[in-house]
């Protein structure tokens, strides 16, 4: 070996180490990001939207489709994915949750796309991925087994291939884009906010590219109408978005400011957190280096325009569209934002960032927890049956809520007919089953719009706390009427409480 090739061979060294060291760095960010959507995956048991999801997909295909038409509010694109996935694998818990972990993982492409595009540094993705591993938002749609799982996929995927367009309007980039829309509005409607979106953004800032992307948009537009129509048939027929949509309250401006709180992983911080949202906003404000990059302006774009376009139009319908889970696709293009902003920093800065950040990720992996986010279904069900120890033959359950019999229901159903998979390891760990799909067929599941429409000597009764508007509860009601009410259960989250309670009108015991 000459000298001159063995300086070269200690001069590669140091390089072969640096990139050894970034990829085991890059490789355990990743098994972090994977593991926080796997902890504690199958705490909690299926909510009512996500009964709604499996029950289609285990329907034949002309029912699952013709379920998509009645609900209507969503496209069927995930529905289809996920009757492929219970083929696949089953209706275990862990199986079904699995899917939107497997969505969530897969946006890890596209970000890593945007920041090669974008020239971002491999520390700052890599800090980005540490974020996102344990954003309790972007934890709580990966472990959701709803369509808001390819919302972000596709929504991320379109936000990228859009970045490419702008940089390189090829006739390939238009059709990447086009293509990943397609899928992105057969995921969620919410999709055309994204291209609505992209379409403005060329107006503004690229006009030469705006024509081609008009006719590609129209293309998106023609492949969509089929479903379209037969969707708008079904709306009308029901009489609009009332019935589907009618609990989503208008925002006033608390619901936008609330929503930036939860997009920088401060929901859980009641005190502080919209006070520390504000300084976060103002660093990036101040500090961000980047205002001229057309591809890292167009990010910055897509993170917090759509919240404040969604709330506008909010105001102006007559039915409201607001709601987080819409905007899932906005949290990736604000972290990467945020993470080149904090990695450009001087290193005294820096340093002091990164300090905060990992005092916040600590905080937020201390403070989420699955239960505090959905009702514990499975458990409120097993202690009304556990509750039923006499010999009545009939049950009724009357609920005063339009969504608190669901889960109910399917969970009585479920015991009924013995596929217990779905329901999760706290039922399957129960070692009278038996007797636990005895007292479930007792119970008959009634959705009643009044308390006067509950009949019967003996019943029980369910109701939501926040949703009650009357002058007296439930309970006294009942009093007032002669009866007994006994026995209440409870159950929680942090958006509201969940109230079950044995009625007994006549004098006999049960």
């Amino acid at each position: 070996m000459t000298k001159k090739t063995a300086g070269a061979a200690v001069a590669t060294q140091p390089q072969h180490s640096a990139a050894l060291l970034s990829a085991v760095t890059t490789g355990v960010v990743i098994l972090l990001f994977v593991f926080m959507r796997l902890w504690r995956l199958t705490d909690v048991s299926l909510d009512g939207d996500e009964i709604f999801s499996l029950l289609l997909a285990r329907s034949d295909w002309r029912s699952l489709f013709a379920g998509a038409v009645h609900d209507a509010i969503h496209p069927p694109f995930f529905y289809v994915l996920l009757k492929a996935w219970v083929w696949l694998g089953g209706e275990s818990l862990f199986w079904l949750r699995l899917f939107p972990v497997v969505a969530s993982t897969l946006c890890l492409v596209p970000a890593f796309l945007l920041c090669a595009d974008l020239g971002i540094a491999r520390g700052a993705r890599n800090l980005a991925v540490v974020i996102a591993s344990v954003h309790p938002y972007a934890i709580y749609f990966a472990q959701h087994m709803r369509m808001y799982c390819l919302l972000a996929l596709f929504g991320l995927a379109s936000i990228w291939s859009f970045e490419r367009y702008l940089k390189d309007g090829s006739h390939r980039n238009l059709v990447i884009l086009s293509a990943t829309n397609l899928l992105l509005v057969y995921s969620h409607y919410y999709g055309w906010l994204i291209i609505g979106l992209e379409f403005a953004y060329l107006l503004w800032r690229k006009r030469d590219a705006l024509l081609p992307f008009i006719v590609a948009s129209v293309a998106v537009a023609a492949l969509f109408s089929p479903w379209a129509w037969v969707a708008v048939q079904s709306l009308h027929s029901k009489g609009g978005l009332a019935e589907n949509l009618g609990w989503i309250p208008r925002p006033d401006f608390s619901y936008l400011s609330w929503f930036y709180v939860e997009l920088c992983g401060l929901g859980e911080a009641l005190r502080f957190g919209e006070r520390i949202t504000v300084a976060i906003l103002a660093f990036l404000y101040f500090m961000y280096r980047r205002r001229e990059e057309t591809g890292f302006h167009w990010l910055v774009v897509a993170s917090l325009a759509p919240p404040l376009i969604t709330y506008l139009v909010s105001q102006c319908l007559s039915q409201s569209i607001w709601g987080s889970r819409h905007l899932i696709f906005t949290l990736w293009p604000l972290l990467l934002v945020l993470a080149d902003t904090v990695w450009r920093l001087h290193a005294v800065a820096r340093a002091l960032a990164l300090a905060l950040i990992l005092a916040w990720a600590g905080y937020a992996v201390e403070t989420y927890s699955p239960e505090q986010q959905k009702i514990h279904w499975d458990r409120l069900t097993l202690a009304m049956l556990d509750a039923e120890n006499g010999n009545i033959s009939h049950i009724p359950l009357y609920s005063v809520d339009p969504y608190l019999h669901y889960p109910i229901w399917f969970h009585l159903e479920s015991l009924k007919d013995q596929r217990l998979k779905q329901l999760g390891p706290y039922v399957n760990s129960r070692n009278d089953i038996a007797l636990l799909r005895s007292k479930a067929a007792k119970f008959e599941v009634n959705k009643i719009t009044s308390l006067d429409a509950a009949k019967g000597d003996y019943f029980w009764i369910g109701y939501i706390d926040s949703a009650w508007k009357g002058r007296l509860t439930p309970k006294e009601i009942f009093a007032k009427r002669g009866c007994k009410t006994e026995l209440e259960l409870n159950a929680k989250d942090r958006f509201q409480s969940v109230t079950l309670f044995r009625v007994q009108c006549s004098q006999g015991s049960p």
